[in-house]
């Protein structure tokens, strides 16, 4: 049975931590994960990361599309993502909201 995809599956919710000098960032809506220097190379590694996934999950892996682009992260880092959504104002942590990309746009 195929799951139809509704608008608000393209939109992915990501989070951002400081952690003893170096960012995590996580995309929780596909259970990705990376870690870099900053805050904006942290962000850019996660991004080309999720294009990476989906490409992937449309192009050789196109048959488990809808089981890999269904994948999410345990429910504790839904509650940090929420957590840090809430409380959004400290420089330690971010979260935001990125579009999932399309299999045929150019990233």
């Amino acid at each position: 049975m195929t799951k139809k995809i509704h608008p608000s599956d393209l939109i992915l919710r990501c989070f951002a931590l400081r952690r003893n000098g170096y960012w995590v960032a996580m995309c929780v809506d596909l259970d990705l994960a990376v870690q870099a220097n900053s805050a904006h190379e942290v962000k850019r590694l996660l991004r080309e990361q999720i294009v990476s996934y989906v490409s992937d999950a449309f192009g050789d892996d196109e048959q488990f599309a809808v089981q890999l682009l269904s994948r999410r992260a345990p429910l504790r880092y839904f509650a940090i993502y929420y957590g840090i959504k809430w409380f959004n104002h400290a420089k330690r942590y971010f979260s935001y909201e990125t579009a999932m990309p399309l299999p045929f746009a150019q990233a």
